[in-house]
């Protein structure tokens, strides 16, 4: 997987455009009403990716396969979690998806999370509660890892709500820095290129949330340095090399 291809840049701004949610000035927080609203459903992600293929995105594509696959959560992802139910015991605010994407819970199974949307967590975890209380209301909130690095005041990873815009995820960062170039901000996967400076640009402008670009776990938001021209030293040196060219041409006349 790697740098979108600039055939294929038209496409995929064209497709992030689309993917512009309702309300996407205003991100949710773990109070809000239902999280879930604005994560993509199995339906809507599966549609996306047999155009991304009849188009032959194949970035796009990849991408919307593996969220198809494999789900959303990875280890070491958290979960702000309240359950209301009658009799029901004093459980953590916020679990933790530990390695197999399983959760935890006091004197219960584990709950597996292998193959579970972000929009499907709610319902997951409602089915789970019910074999131990009755008519449990359950409110998940899932967390991501997400890496801000580069030019920001401070680089490194955060925990943030998936349903946030990449620029707020920036500003989760202290915000970009003086010298940050916000037109070349990428996302990267590893050391993999998921969505380059184009495609984020349009992010940023259109609003897109980390579910509505497919990111998951241990991906990194990019904000490199503006190159800034040392016109001084060049100057200097450019003095230095005409100084030179001077005294051979004296010193051959």
């Amino acid at each position: 997987m790697g740098l979108i291809s600039r055939s294929n840049r038209r496409p995929v701004l064209t497709v992030l455009a689309t993917l512009l949610y309702a309300g996407a000035a205003a991100p949710m927080s773990a109070q809000s009403a239902s999280p879930q609203s604005e994560f993509e459903t199995r339906t809507e992600l599966e549609k996306q990716a047999q155009t991304a293929e009849t188009e032959h995105r194949t970035q796009e594509a990849w991408l919307l396969r593996q969220r198809l696959q494999n789900g959303d959560f990875q280890e070491g992802d958290r979960i702000v979690f309240a359950l209301r139910s009658i009799a029901a015991p004093t459980l953590p605010d916020t679990v933790i998806v530990r390695a197999g994407r399983i959760v935890q819970f006091p004197k219960m199974d584990d709950l597996s999370l292998d193959g579970v949307l972000r929009s499907e967590l709610n319902e997951r975890f409602t089915k789970y509660m019910a074999k131990y209380f009755k008519d449990p209301e359950v409110r998940t909130t899932p967390l991501l890892r997400m890496g801000v690095m580069g030019a920001v005041a401070r680089q490194g990873y955060y925990y943030v709500s998936a349903d946030l815009l990449v620029n707020d995820v920036i500003m989760r960062s202290g915000g970009p820095a003086p010298n940050a170039d916000l037109a070349k901000v990428e996302i990267h996967r590893g050391t993999d290129v998921i969505w380059n400076d184009q495609a984020v640009r349009a992010a940023l402008t259109d609003g897109l949330s980390l579910d509505r670009l497919h990111l998951r776990a241990g991906d990194e938001i990019t904000v490199p340095a503006r190159r800034n021209i040392q016109w001084l030293n060049i100057f200097t040196v450019s003095l230095g090399l005409i100084g030179a060219a001077l005294s051979i041409y004296q010193f051959t006349k």
